[in-house]
């Protein structure tokens, strides 16, 4: 007859089993976390992709910005229209108002005092502060 096994013999057996799903626990944790980190790597290198794209943007949109305002700056256009469209500065420019008479359909050029006035400008300490429009300015 066989003697029964001892009480600490039996135990090894359900400890064994313990161990070994607690081993699969910590593997599949293992490799649950690397795939995690392996994700946040490829977001990271994604998002630093991206990041670089917007600055070449950006940069290359600060540079047409630049170029934009260069070409629409007032001294390159009265340079432009002087040099290349051989245009001049006018001298003793005069506006003339034409005004209807309500009998007939045709316009009569008339000028009043006050309407020379207004041609010729403020006079005073106002004419310090008001100009005259210049494209060079």
């Amino acid at each position: 007859m066989k003697a029964p096994l001892a009480r600490h013999e039996r135990m090894v057996r359900s400890h064994s089993m313990i161990c070994v799903i607690c081993l699969f626990g910590v593997l599949a944790s293992a490799m649950s976390l690397g795939s995690l980190r392996l994700y946040g790597l490829y977001l990271e290198h994604r998002l630093a992709y991206v990041t670089t794209k917007i600055e070449k943007t950006d940069n290359k949109n600060a540079a047409l910005e630049e170029r934009y305002s260069s070409l629409l700056s007032p001294s390159r256009i009265y340079n432009y229209a002087r040099l290349e469209l051989n245009m001049s500065t006018a001298h003793e420019i005069e506006t003339i108002k034409l005004n209807a008479t309500p009998m007939s359909e045709t316009s009569v050029a008339a000028l009043t005092a006050e309407d020379i006035r207004q041609l010729i400008g403020p006079e005073g300490i106002v004419s310090l502060f008001v100009g005259t429009a210049n494209a060079k300015d």
